[in-house]
């Protein structure tokens, strides 16, 4: 059997400039490395608001300051759970 698939590779570029000055990184993403030394140095999740998944590999330009978010894990994690998007999240979280 054959198996034809999309791969969409991330940008780093996009990442770094995502996460940049964030209040989300400032107060958690520097907490990793607190908790796990060097190995959690600078870990943070970045999300893509509008899910990979949906562009059906239509080309596209990611523009780090309204495509992507960046969240802890568990975040990240609960809104893919519930295919939520950040707002909905910020409302169950109180937020």
């Amino acid at each position: 059997q054959q198996a034809l698939v999309n791969r969409y590779e991330r940008n780093p570029i996009a990442r770094k400039k995502c996460i940049e000055n964030t209040d989300v990184y400032v107060k958690f993403g520097n907490g990793f490395g607190k908790v796990y030394g060097d190995l959690g140095k600078g870990f943070i999740h970045v999300h893509h608001i509008v899910p990979i998944s949906t562009r059906k590999g239509e080309p596209h330009k990611i523009d780090p300051e309204n495509s992507l978010v960046p969240d802890v894990p568990n975040c990240h994690a609960m809104l893919h759970k519930g295919k939520l998007c950040i707002e909905e999240l910020r409302k169950i979280l109180g937020k």
